[in-house]
């Protein structure tokens, strides 16, 4: 009993910390999905009541714990507070749970070992909070840019471009923190030297385009988007896509021109790049796959259709996802998230024809996005259960997906 105690009062505490630490993201998320699309800041005003307008106190703002003492109404004036803001603390702070569980807790010798949990549990908590952090923020974000989506059918880029710094930071640090000796899988595919370099020259590309962008030598496409947005609206007829996309395609030819290069000079390099750079290089190239990915569906649809197929904003997270879990990861759910899609649209004939009415109510891309992405983190077995059963010999058990590429020597 009492070595069963000394086993798991670690894992609780580690439990109820992530608990607590996502329940916050999860306010703040509740923060960024609701002023996020009305263009306000997410720090001034501070929370307030919207009827009577009583700035919050300390304890009314704290996560879950105030919506419950409130019983879910305002103190002043008595009126309903939504629901929302307590399940979206709740929902956050269970995701990160059942990463921790997953990486810390999880036997890494069983069916959930191929979640990464052998890495982590080898390197140790302290040694791989770099990569946690990471893939954390990244559900975090995932939610936040979920919500914002569905209101306002659009992912500002403050919501993507967080997760992709703090995985690009997190994991140049896990690279130079990390114990070589100690063999196991890393969590992301780590890069040779053509990958490292074609993140490099790729990344020197995208600087050079905004740099470009920014002293007028090139022109934002959709710049003038708004004009077509009719009252009340957000989204537009816009008839000019085909024009805009050709210069999105402008802005990627020094993109493809640094990537090109940088796979030649990685391609002739003899020696192995050391494991901070294996580590920087396998995100950067996969933030270069999941937003690539993703930007090459969105040209070719656009000029297929003649309309804007495809926002920024999914080209974007799939990247932040790429930054953060490598590129395998998003490459599987990009293949994943058709099904959640024609899945909503099956689910929603259905509910118009048992209401008798048309009912449906069309949603955009990212949500199937998030929910694919956020499958193939916290259900990894699962999902190589079934590339086994659909793909027969192509996922093995030693595949990428089960464990990305070890440490390269």
């Amino acid at each position: 009993m009492r070595d069963t105690l000394l086993i798991w009062t670690p894992h609780l505490l580690g439990l109820g910390f992530t608990f607590v630490f996502g329940a916050c993201v999860g306010s703040f998320v509740n923060v960024v999905s609701l002023r996020g699309p009305a263009g306000m800041s997410v720090v001034a005003p501070p929370s307030r009541c919207g009827i009577c307008g009583r700035r919050l106190t300390w304890y009314e703002n704290l996560p879950i714990i105030g919506w419950l003492a409130a019983c879910g109404r305002c103190w002043s004036c008595g009126t309903t507070i939504s629901v929302r803001y307590v399940a979206v603390e709740i929902s956050v702070a269970l995701l990160f749970t059942t990463y921790f569980a997953l990486a810390y807790v999880a036997d890494p010798h069983g069916w959930w070992g191929c979640a990464g949990a052998g890495w982590f549990q080898g390197q140790g908590f302290l040694e791989t909070l770099p990569a946690f952090i990471a893939v954390v923020a990244l559900l975090g974000a995932l939610f936040a840019a979920t919500l914002t989506d569905l209101t306002s059918f659009s992912i500002p880029l403050s919501v993507t471009l967080v997760p992709t710094i703090v995985g690009l930071a997190a994991w140049t640090v896990q690279g130079y923190m990390t114990d070589g000796s100690r063999f196991h899988a890393w969590p992301i595919p780590l890069a040779n030297s053509s990958q490292a370099f074609i993140a490099l020259g790729g990344v020197a590309g995208i600087i050079c385009s905004l740099i470009l962008l920014r002293r007028g030598t090139m022109t934002r496409s959709f710049g003038d988007y708004h004009e077509y947005v009719k009252p009340g609206e957000v989204l537009a007829d816009y008839p000019h896509a085909r024009r805009e996309i050709r210069r999105e395609l402008l802005f990627l030819l020094p993109v493809i021109i640094g990537m090109t290069l940088g796979y030649f000079v990685g391609h002739f390099q003899t020696s192995h790049p050391p494991q901070i750079m294996q580590a920087l290089g396998g995100a950067g190239f996969g933030y270069i796959i999941g937003a690539g990915l993703m930007w090459f569906v969105r040209i070719v649809a656009s000029f297929a259709k003649g309309v804007e197929a495809m926002g920024m904003g999914d080209v974007h997270l799939m990247g932040a996802a790429g930054a953060t879990l490598g590129w395998i990861d998003p490459v599987v759910a990009f293949f994943i998230a058709p099904f959640f899609g024609l899945s909503w649209v099956a689910f929603a004939g259905i509910w118009g024809a048992i209401r008798k009415g048309d009912s449906r109510r069309e949603i955009p891309y990212g949500p199937h996005l998030a929910l694919a992405i956020t499958v193939v983190v916290l259900l990894r077995p699962a999902v190589l259960d079934a590339g086994r059963v659909l793909f027969p010999g192509i996922i093995s058990t030693n595949s990428a997906l089960h464990g990305p590429s070890a440490r390269v020597k």
